[in-house]
């Protein structure tokens, strides 16, 4: 998966989310969500962060932070979304619940670089999070309706967890960036 191919699916993640999830659903296996998209993706937009900060050794550690909370988030939230689903379920279900978030997580990834706005800021991760939300959404009910039947329960707790989990990551990378901003 080159550079081009990365561009045109977070294009068509972000403003043709149920095109992208119907053929999503029916290519699953060929795309490795967390190596081809969510990696990528994530450590794009800590490199955009970059000239954000005065000190570049300041940069450089805020980078690396940052990159290891988002993919943690994005493992911590698939853990707690397969347990929510029940032990029982099979590994394919695993990496479908993974590629939903690793894909639906995007606007929150790219309002990253708004955090040095001031207050500002909470207006750029609350549309993140609803365009987010959105995206979670369309691809839970086309990606998970033959296996799970109650698609639109899953998805409230699933919004829930989702909210949850990235205003936490909001206010640790808001505390991490005034603390290296202070230096």
């Amino acid at each position: 998966m080159g550079l081009k191919w990365l561009f045109r699916t977070i294009y068509s993640v972000l403003f043709h989310p149920e095109a992208f999830w119907k053929e999503t659903s029916v290519r699953r296996r060929e795309i490795n969500a967390m190596k081809d998209y969510a990696a990528p993706v994530i450590a794009m937009v800590q490199l955009c962060k970059l000239p954000f900060m005065a000190v570049p050794k300041a940069a450089m550690y805020l980078a690396v932070i940052s990159f290891i909370v988002d993919v943690a988030v994005l493992y911590l939230l698939s853990g707690l979304l397969v347990s929510v689903l029940g032990h029982d379920r099979q590994e394919s279900l695993q990496d479908d619940v993974l590629a939903i978030l690793a894909f639906s997580l995007t606007p929150v990834w790219l309002a990253e670089p708004f955090y040095f706005t001031g207050t500002w800021r909470w207006l750029f991760i609350s549309a993140a999070l609803l365009h987010a939300l959105l995206i979670l959404r369309s691809g839970m009910r086309i990606m998970l309706e033959k296996q799970i039947p109650q698609v639109d329960t899953l998805f409230g707790k699933s919004a829930l967890l989702v909210a949850v989990a990235t205003i936490s990551s909001f206010m640790l990378s808001s505390g991490l960036i005034r603390f290296f901003t202070s230096f």
